[in-house]
């Protein structure tokens, strides 16, 4: 079947693209092309996953593992208490 595209492979990707820009934003010192080497992934990978590309599952488990999480978690929306944890992180890098 040519033009099928299978939304199971890409379920969750809209909340790894959301954690991931968090990531990026709560470390200044980590520019994308930092990041994509750390993940061994191309700058471009990154930068279009970060515009909206959809990306293969095996991008999504090394960026996953550049970030210290799992693949599960990486496509899960934040938490009340992750975004709690995260803003008394910020706060205390900020003083």
């Amino acid at each position: 079947m040519i033009g099928h595209q299978s939304n199971a492979n890409n379920e969750g990707q809209d909340w790894a693209r959301e954690r991931l820009r968090n990531f990026i934003d709560d470390h200044p010192s980590l520019p994308i092309y930092r990041f994509a080497l750390i993940a061994g992934v191309s700058r471009i990978t990154v930068a279009s996953f970060l515009s909206g590309k959809e990306v293969m599952r095996i991008t999504l488990t090394k960026i996953a593992k550049a970030m210290g999480i799992s693949l599960e978690k990486l496509k899960q929306p934040i938490s009340e208490q992750e975004y709690i944890e995260l803003r008394q992180e910020e706060k205390a890098c900020q003083k």
